[in-house]
């Protein structure tokens, strides 16, 4: 299996060399490892090149999707590797996503558990409640959607289909697209990725909270996914339907005592999740009245 690994990044300088030795360290080494540098302002570039990589740079921003969309056009592997520029792989990451596709001609993309690398509240708060699916070493498995920080897709089961170019849901659109065509998402707990994002202060978790929320209103409007009758009855929202749900996961996972510790900020951060769902819903109906106007 030739695998291409394609690594979008912006403004990532302090971890993305990280990643792309990670890349490079696998018990069955990629083909590439592609680095697609989306109109960076630091020297991203400059550590991606130094650890290894070939960059990509992108002439304007183009947002996560259109990285890896940029990614995947240079690509020459069988298959494409997606890594965040803020994660680091396990050495056996491509071997068994081969052993994988392998086992089953029907799993189009196998995708990994999310471990959290940055130990303390800021790091355990947006652990659990932007990965709480995916913190569990459950049984192995279809979903019907997986996160794309660290996911290999085979090439021929994605075609011609690419990411929208945004940093909202891209990852889910593409999923579920791909799914479309008939193949199966495959969760592999054995595959262990570690997330170390730099969100570390109250501001970066407020800020990501919020963004989450408009990426739950956004995908809500436009793709079939679990939650649509809040678009239609946002009230649902008051009474923290994520935050059971990830308090349940985290239950299950094992970490009921961080579940109790961490409480008040759990809450905090659905409310500024809801707030940037009602911020997206609010925006939307400003565009749809504009449209109206000049149509």
């Amino acid at each position: 299996m030739r695998a291409s690994v394609v690594i979008p990044c912006r403004n990532a300088e302090r971890t993305v060399g990280d990643a792309v030795r990670s890349a490079f360290e696998q018990t069955e080494p990629p083909l590439e490892v592609l680095v697609v540098d989306d109109a960076s302002t630091d020297s991203s570039a400059d550590a991606a090149r130094s650890a290894g990589a070939r960059v990509i740079e992108n002439g304007r921003r183009r947002n996560a999707g259109g990285a890896r969309n940029a990614g995947m056009d240079a690509a020459k592997g069988d298959v494409f590797a997606f890594l965040d520029a803020d994660a680091v792989a396990p050495r056996d990451w491509i071997e068994r996503a081969r052993r994988s596709f392998e086992s089953d001609p029907g799993i189009a993309a196998v995708g990994a558990r999310i471990a959290n690398g940055r130990p303390g509240r800021w790091g355990e708060l947006d652990w659990f409640l932007n990965h709480s699916e995916w913190i569990r070493d459950a049984r192995p498995g279809p979903r019907r959607n997986i996160p794309t920080m660290g996911i290999v897709y085979r090439r021929d089961a994605v075609g011609d289909t690419r990411f929208p170019e945004t940093n909202s849901g891209e990852d889910t659109a593409f999923a579920l697209a791909v799914a479309a065509r008939g193949g199966k998402l495959w969760y592999e707990p054995g595959i262990v990725l570690t997330h170390r994002h730099e969100r570390l202060d109250a501001l970066a978790f407020r800020d990501k909270q919020a963004a989450c929320g408009r990426t739950i209103y956004r995908t809500r409007v436009a793709l079939d996914r679990p939650g649509r009758v809040l678009v239609k009855w946002p009230a649902l929202l008051f009474l923290f339907p994520h935050l059971w749900v990830t308090l349940t996961r985290m239950a299950r996972a094992g970490y009921a005592g961080k579940a109790v510790t961490l409480f008040p900020w759990l809450v905090a951060g659905e409310v500024h999740r809801i707030r940037g769902f009602f911020e997206a819903r609010k925006a939307s109906s400003h565009e749809g009245a504009l449209r109206e106007k000049t149509a």
